[in-house]
C-alpha cells in the first residue's frame, strides 16, 4: 500500500454482511460504536440495536442508510489513523454523505441530519405511488434505451459498467422494462431492495425541498477533493458540495465514467468505506492498472 495514491469510496447501503469482517479489525468496534449511539441519540434510537450478525435493519430503507454512513465514517477515520490518507474522496449515490464528512465539509451530526431530511422530503414526494430502482446487466446502452422508448416513466439513472445499468421509475414499468431486458438476452435483470427512484427526476421537487434545509447548514471546505459522481469533475468549495448535495438527488449519475476519471487522475489504489465490496465487484469490469481493496483487506494489509 505504500507509495499508492489513494481514493476513498463510500457506497450508498448495505446489501448484506456476508463480507464484513470488522470486528477483527483492531479498535473498529470500539469506534463504530461511539458513531452508533450518538446517531441513536441525534435520529433514531433503534438503530443502536443494530448488529451485522442478528439486527442489520436490511429491510428499512432508511437506517439501512444511516448504517452504511457510519460504517463508513468509522473506516475512514482508522485508515487515516493509520497512515492511509486520500488524494480524492468520493460518494457513490447516497454515499456523498459519509465522503463529505470525511472531508471535513459536514459534522458527523449534520450528515447524519441530511440523510434523515433527505429521505423524508422523498417519502413525501413518492407517498401516492409505487416506485423503486432495478438493474440489468448484459445489454448496451442502446439496448436499454430501445425498451424504454415506450416507457417514459423509466429512466437509465446510473451505469457502473459497459454492460450493467441502474433504472429508476414507477415499479409496474420497471417489471416491464426487466421483462423486456430478460427477452432481449440480458443475464441479469431484477428489482432492487429499494422504494426510491433514486437519481430521477420524479424526485426534482424533494430535492427543491431538500435544498432549503441545505442552506441552513454549516458547511465548510474539503480537506480533501471530492470528485463528484454527476459531472466527474473536482469539487472544493463551498456552494460546489451544497449543489451536489441537491442534486444528487434528482440527476443521474454515471459510476463508470467517474472510476475511469479517478484512473486519468493517478488514482492506482480504491479503498471501498462499507462493509461489502459491491463497488469492488463493479471495478473489474473496468480496466486499468490498480488495485481495489474491501475495508477488511485495506485495514489487514
Amino acid at each position: 500500500m505504500s507509495g499508492s495514491t489513494t481514493a476513498f469510496v463510500f457506497p450508498a447501503f448495505v446489501r448484506d454482511y456476508h463480507d464484513d469482517k470488522s470486528l477483527q479489525i483492531e479498535g473498529f468496534h470500539d469506534h463504530f460504536h461511539r458513531q452508533l449511539n450518538l446517531a441513536s441519540e441525534i435520529v433514531d434510537h433503534d438503530i443502536s440495536f443494530f448488529h451485522p450478525e442478528n439486527q442489520t435493519f436490511l429491510d428499512h430503507e432508511l437506517r439501512t442508510q444511516y448504517i452504511a454512513f457510519i460504517y463508513g465514517s468509522s473506516i475512514s477515520d482508522i485508515l487515516v489513523e493509520r497512515g492511509i490518507l486520500p488524494k480524492l474522496l468520493c460518494g457513490y449515490s447516497m454515499g456523498i454523505y459519509a465522503a463529505l464528512v470525511h472531508g471535513g465539509a459536514l459534522s458527523f451530526e449534520n450528515g447524519l441530519r441530511l440523510i434523515r431530511k433527505a429521505f423524508q422530503e422523498i417519502s413525501y414526494t413518492t407517498m401516492a405511488g409505487r416506485f423503486g430502482m432495478a438493474g440489468i446487466i448484459g445489454l448496451q446502452e442502446p439496448d436499454i434505451k430501445a425498451i424504454l422508448e415506450t416507457l417514459p416513466n423509466v429512466e437509465i439513472t446510473n451505469q457502473n459498467s459497459t454492460y450493467s445499468f441502474v433504472l429508476s421509475g414507477h415499479q409496474y414499468d420497471l417489471e416491464t422494462a426487466l421483462d423486456a431486458a430478460r427477452k432481449e438476452g440480458a443475464f441479469h435483470a431484477r428489482m432492487l431492495n429499494v422504494t426510491v427512484p433514486y437519481h430521477s427526476h420524479l424526485l426534482k421537487s424533494a430535492a427543491l425541498q431538500f435544498a432549503k434545509f441545505v442552506y441552513t447548514l454549516d458547511i465548510r471546505s474539503l480537506k480533501f477533493p471530492l470528485i463528484s459522481v454527476l459531472s466527474q469533475e473536482v469539487i472544493l468549495s463551498k456552494e460546489d458540495i451544497k449543489t451536489e448535495l441537491v442534486e444528487n438527488l434528482y440527476k443521474h449519475f454515471n459510476w463508470h465514467a467517474t472510476q475511469v476519471k479517478m484512473l486519468t487522475m493517478g488514482i492506482d489504489q480504491f479503498i471501498e468505506c462499507g462493509p461489502g465490496r459491491s463497488l469492488k465487484k463493479n471495478s473489474k469490469f473496468i480496466e486499468g492498472n490498480y488495485q481495489f481493496l474491501s475495508m477488511n483487506e485495506a485495514l489487514e494489509s
